[in-house]
């Protein structure tokens, strides 16, 4: 096992039948893991454009319209970050440079989503800051999660804000919007909020266990 499998993310959904059975249609239909990883980013856009036009609209059905396609967007990126890594390797379709679309995707994905929903949120005090916060922080943590490898360790994944449960909260907030389109701003509002603190301490935590480990390692 190389190093790149072994620092995979863990997800139990990749033991399901429905991914198992995704994976091989696209393996079967030739796409290959790069292009998967790019799709990603795709779906990221459709969730930023439907957050940044959602509280533009008066309607309310049009409104969680726009809230549901964000919520497709949400969960179809992480489909897509499910799937490339399951055509690569269980696929067996991994390339050289599998790595860099692995990651750099995701980055853009994260800052596309946090971004679109602060700026839809430019009526409300602090909306915009708290999306570039959401955004700088995630970055930090798969930085962090990065920077544990170079120094020989391996990657951790661990929260209370990897990037699953990122991406939990804010469709758990997108789906109250849809429910209450009242109370829509302020629950994204803080989900950006909770999303840019628990990034940043799990930014904390990662860098804590890296330097405790190499200390670790030092004295054995």
């Amino acid at each position: 096992m190389t190093r790149e499998v072994h620092d995979r993310r863990p997800v139990r959904t990749r033991n399901t039948r429905w991914a198992a059975a995704a994976a091989r249609y696209l393996r079967q239909k030739g796409c290959t893991p790069n292009a998967i990883s790019l799709f990603s980013i795709v779906f990221a856009l459709l969730s930023c454009l439907c957050f940044l036009a959602v509280w533009q609209v008066e309607n309310i059905t049009l409104q969680r319209g726009l809230l549901l396609l964000a919520i497709v967007g949400i969960q179809g990126r992480l489909i897509c970050n499910l799937l490339d890594g399951m055509v690569a390797v269980e696929g067996g379709l991994r390339s050289p440079a599998g790595a860099v679309f692995n990651e750099l995707p995701d980055r853009v994905s994260d800052s596309v989503l946090f971004l679109g929903a602060g700026y839809g949120l430019m009526a409300v005090p602090a909306g915009v800051e708290f999306g570039w916060a959401a955004s700088l922080f995630a970055l930090f943590t798969a930085y962090v999660r990065l920077l544990g490898g170079t120094c020989g360790l391996a990657q951790q994944f661990s929260g209370p804000m990897a990037k699953q449960h990122r991406m939990a909260l804010l469709t758990a907030a997108t789906a109250i919007a849809i429910v209450l389109p009242q109370w829509g701003q302020p629950t994204l509002l803080g989900a950006l909020v909770l999303i840019a603190v628990g990034a940043a301490w799990t930014t904390v935590r990662r860098t804590r266990h890296i330097i405790q480990s190499l200390h670790q390692g030092h004295t054995q």
